[in-house]
């Protein structure tokens, strides 16, 4: 299997996690000290959630094609 792949695959997974967890309305404080993030309302954070897991769900599938057609 393709290495570029798999590292996709892990990335995205994280980053979907991630995602699914901020969707939730739940604050990443290591984005505290960030003048754009100070003032975020848990509808903001949703947003953000959602906007991530969209993103992750394009990483995960490059991963999948990268499988497929084993790119290195």
């Amino acid at each position: 299997m393709s290495g570029f792949g798999i590292l996709m695959l892990i990335f995205g997974g994280v980053l979907l996690l991630v995602g699914f967890y901020t969707s939730r309305g739940h604050k990443l404080s290591i984005f505290d000290y960030k003048p754009a993030f100070k003032n975020a309302t848990i509808d903001d954070w949703k947003k953000i959630g959602k906007y991530t897991m969209i993103v992750s769900l394009f990483i995960l599938l490059l991963g999948v094609v990268a499988i497929i057609f084993n790119f290195e």
